[in-house]
């Protein structure tokens, strides 16, 4: 993978900054630049998303060695809205020592189109890109540094299992905006998805067929929900179920079970 002082030297030449132009929109010296682009000084959380916002690339994509990327058509969700979807997540499983930035990514994803699958719209209506090694919100750097400005949650740094992890905290309670069917979808996400760690939780979102069928940085459109199999089809997962349960039933076995909510999960 290529250096990130490289890819911070490539994403300033590719949009035709001089590093005296850079510095002075990031607030630094060009001494100081000029040691970023050369390696000899690390660059800080702060000025990392100062990048993302000045060049409109997510943070992860310049980790990951991107430093151009293809036009996009964007159509703007309800940002208030996703605000809050993200503090309710926070909220319920934000303390989980696994839930750090890489694995909200995939819950406000998989809500999203979870949701659009079954009800043929999106919670919140927010785009969602491909990175290279998952799905995230577009433009998620620029909204979680004005939630933490406005002091609506905090960031911090932790580490999990030897790795470095970047947390969100929320830091005012959520608002309560969403419908019962809402709730539904993301109850269930949260239960099934927010045990797994950033490397599982990034492994199965790669199967799926909206992230799968995108190319690399573009936006991923909903519709392509359509084209989902199980076990990411909320309907073919439900078909699942259901074929489970006939079964325990025609088998007369495990009766005093096979009511139980939960059973399906375990059965299968």
């Amino acid at each position: 993978m290529k250096k990130l002082s490289d890819t911070l030297q490539s994403l300033r030449e590719a949009h035709g900054y001089t590093q005296e132009e850079l510095a002075r929109m990031l607030n630094i010296s060009r001494v100081t630049l000029a040691n970023i682009e050369s390696g000899k000084r690390a660059i800080s959380k702060e000025e990392l998303v100062q990048y993302a916002n000045i060049f409109d690339i997510p943070a992860e994509a310049i980790k990951q060695g991107i430093f151009e990327i293809p036009k996009k058509k964007v159509i703007p969700g309800n940002l208030a809205k996703f605000k809050e979807l993200l503090l309710y997540i926070l909220y319920k499983v934000g303390m989980k020592p696994n839930v750090g930035k890489t694995v909200l990514y995939k819950l406000l994803y998989f809500c999203d189109f979870d949701y659009y699958e079954k009800y043929g719209q999106s919670m919140t209506g927010m785009n969602y890109i491909k990175l290279p090694m998952w799905p995230a919100p577009y433009k998620f750097d620029k909204i979680m540094q004005d939630m933490e400005e406005n002091k609506e949650l905090l960031v911090v740094d932790a580490e999990y299992m030897w790795y470095h992890q970047q947390r969100l905290i929320w830091n005012r309670q959520f608002q309560n905006v969403f419908s019962h069917q809402e709730y539904e979808i993301i109850d269930e996400i949260l239960k099934n998805l927010s045990n797994a760690n950033a490397k599982e939780i990034s492994n199965y979102s790669h199967e799926d067929a909206p992230r799968k069928k995108t190319d690399s940085m573009e936006i991923i459109d909903y519709n392509l929900v359509r084209q989902r199999d199980y076990p990411y089809s909320i309907l073919a997962r439900e078909q699942k179920k259901a074929q489970a349960f006939a079964e325990i039933k025609s088998s007369g076995m495990f009766d005093d079970l096979a009511d139980e909510s939960d059973y399906y999960e375990r059965y299968r």
